[in-house]
C-alpha cells in the first residue's frame, strides 16, 4: 500500500529565481532525526509501507539556525539510498569543501549498510568509483558536508559518468539554485534488472545501479516562468550507456516522463500546493520547451 506525504510548499530539485537568495521560511523546518514516521515534506517523493525500505532525516545548522540537511531512503538489500532528498539554495551551498571523510552513518548499524572507507573493490564488472547522491558541492557548513560522505550517500558509479556528466549536471543544478528562492532535489538510482555489484571494504556485496536520475522542481516568488512559481525538470542516465550521452539538455525529460520510468511519484504534495490541475501542468511541462533552464 502507498503512503503519500503532505506539506505546504516547495518542491525537489526545485529552483527558483532571483538576485538575492531567500531564505526558504516555509521549508526551514527540521527533518526527524532516525524515523520511522515520513514527516509531511514536499521535496519527499512517494514511499511504501510494504517495500522493506526504511526512512531516515538528519538536521544541520546554518549561520547558527536549525535547518534540514537532507533525508534518504534505504533499501537494505542493496546496500543502497533509493533516493536522497534536499533542499538547495544559495546560502547552504556558500563556501563549500571537502571533508572528504568517509564512513559510516551513525542512523544505522555498521552491518546494515557499506563500508566504503577505502573505495570499492571489483566486483563482477570491475571497479566502480563512489559517487555522492548528494554532491558535497551542495552543503558549505563543514559538519553539513561532512555527512554526505557517509556510506547512505554513496553509489558504485562508472568513474566518467561520476566525474564528468553529473559532475557537469550538479554544477548546472546549482547555478539554478543560485539564481532561485529554493530548491527541492531527489537524486537517486534504480536497481531493477541489476546485474553487477562491487565488494566493499568488508567483503559485502553492494548493487550497481542500472540507472541514476535526478529531479528538480523550481520555485520563484517572483517570476513569470512556470505556473504559479514553480517549473520543474527531470533527468535520467542510463547507467550502462554513458558514453553517448552529450549535454545535460539531451538528458533532461519531464517529471511526468520520469515518474512513469520510476513507478512512483515525485512532489507528491505539488497536488495540495497548487491543485491538480495545475500541479500536472508543472509535471508534463518538456524542459526543452522553457528557455529558463538552458540560459
Amino acid at each position: 500500500m502507498k503512503k503519500l506525504l503532505s506539506f505546504v510548499s516547495a518542491f525537489v530539485f526545485v529552483l527558483a529565481a532571483c538576485d538575492q537568495q531567500a531564505e526558504p521560511t516555509p521549508d526551514i523546518s527540521l527533518g526527524s532525526s532516525p524515523a520511522t514516521r515520513v514527516p509531511h515534506w514536499l521535496e519527499l517523493p512517494e514511499t511504501s509501507e510494504d517495500d522493506g525500505l526504511d526512512f531516515f532525516s538528519r538536521n544541520g545548522s546554518l549561520n547558527g539556525k536549525p535547518v534540514r540537511n537532507w533525508s534518504f531512503y534505504w533499501d537494505y538489500d542493496n546496500r543502497l539510498s533509493a533516493w536522497v532528498a534536499y533542499l538547495l539554495y544559495r546560502s547552504i551551498s556558500a563556501g563549500a569543501s571537502s571533508s572528504g571523510v568517509w564512513g559510516y552513518d551513525p542512523f544505522l548499524p555498521a552491518s546494515r549498510q557499506q563500508n566504503v572507507s577505502g573505495g570499492y573493490k571489483d566486483g563482477n564488472n570491475g571497479w566502480y568509483a563512489r559517487g555522492q547522491l548528494l554532491p558535497y558541492d551542495d552543503r558549505g557548513d563543514y559538519e553539513m558536508n561532512e555527512t554526505t560522505f557517509y556510506s547512505t550517500n554513496i553509489v558504485p558509479i562508472e568513474d566518467v559518468l561520476n566525474g564528468s556528466i553529473r559532475d557537469n549536471l550538479d554544477r548546472r543544478i546549482r547555478s539554478w539554485a543560485n539564481a532561485s528562492d529554493t530548491c527541492y532535489v531527489v537524486s537517486g538510482c534504480i536497481t531493477q534488472g541489476a546485474r553487477y555489484y562491487v565488494f566493499d571494504r568488508s567483503n559485502q556485496k553492494v548493487t550497481v545501479p542500472t540507472a541514476f536520475f535526478k529531479a528538480v522542481l523550481r520555485y520563484s516568488r517572483d517570476t513569470a516562468v512556470g505556473t504559479d512559481g514553480y517549473c520543474a525538470i527531470a533527468f535520467l542516465v542510463d547507467h550502462e550507456r554513458t558514453t553517448i550521452i552529450r549535454n545535460c539538455k539531451d538528458l533532461s525529460m519531464s517529471v511526468k516522463s520520469l515518474e512513469d520510468k520510476l513507478g512512483y511519484q515525485l512532489f507528491v504534495n505539488l497536488d495540495e500546493v497548487l491543485g491538480k490541475e495545475k500541479a500536472a501542468a508543472v509535471k508534463t511541462e518538456n524542459p526543452k520547451d522553457n528557455s529558463w533552464w538552458w540560459e
